[in-house]
């Protein structure tokens, strides 16, 4: 796979968006370490909708679908290709931003959800891995809402409009608008599940890969898309 960072601006913004992240930890008073959400959640949710976005642009974005899907290749085995890179990077990203600010904050604290269904532990100390771990149901259902997106729509910013709208959603209403389906696990009120919300979006994601596995390999739409 050819990234040309240079011809795709969805690079471009997720290298600043990084940037601006790191930044954002490093110029901080190690005394007063920031929210954790911040960055574990919040933050990654965003490069989760973008990263997809990036690894599909040469083929849907650059108008190539018309010519690749005249080859005899699986679309669908693209398609889950640049799904489950998604998932890499994105957790990759996570992984480099927690190490960070556990370096720079001395450690990183928040709320622990045992995946036993175990009462939520407050202010344990979480290594960066075990963070993104907890996080990372929320990850693929983004990714997969992106993917669904770019596919049903043929367009990149198809799935940029999905992806966000559902973040923008469940952040503006604390969560409230997914309720016990949340993205954020920071979110949960007690009376829910944590396992069960995470294998709920987990779920959630599986049914939007196959939508957009079975979407892709109709080879018909991207070979009309140039008559249109």
């Amino acid at each position: 796979m050819e990234l040309k960072v240079q011809k795709q601006p969805m690079a471009w913004l997720a290298l600043l968006l990084f940037a601006v992240y790191i930044l954002s930890i490093v110029l901080s008073d190690p005394g007063r370490p920031r929210n954790v959400y911040y960055f574990s959640e919040m933050a990654l949710f965003s490069l989760a909708i973008i990263i997809p976005l990036l690894l599909f642009q040469r083929e849907i974005g650059g108008g190539g679908m018309e010519v690749i899907a005249t080859y005899p290749i699986s679309l669908r085995m693209l398609a889950f290709r640049r799904w489950l890179m998604s998932i890499l990077l994105t957790a990759g990203l996570g992984m480099v931003l927690m190490s960070v600010y556990a370096w720079h904050f001395g450690g990183i604290w928040t709320l622990r959800y045992p995946w036993n269904g175990a009462e939520v532990i407050p202010q344990a100390e979480m290594t960066a891995g075990s963070l993104i771990l907890q996080n990372l149901p929320a990850y693929v259902l983004l990714i997969s809402l992106s993917t669904a997106g770019i596919i049903a729509f043929r367009r990149i910013y198809g799935g940029l409009v999905l992806g966000f709208a559902v973040w923008v959603l469940d952040t503006m209403s604390s969560g409230e608008w997914l309720g016990r389906w949340t993205l954020y696990a920071s979110y949960l009120k007690k009376t829910y599940s944590f396992p069960h919300n995470r294998i709920g979006l987990l779920i959630a994601s599986l049914i939007l890969l196959a939508f957009a596995v079975w979407l892709i390999g109709k080879r018909e739409r991207w070979i009309s898309v140039e008559e249109e």
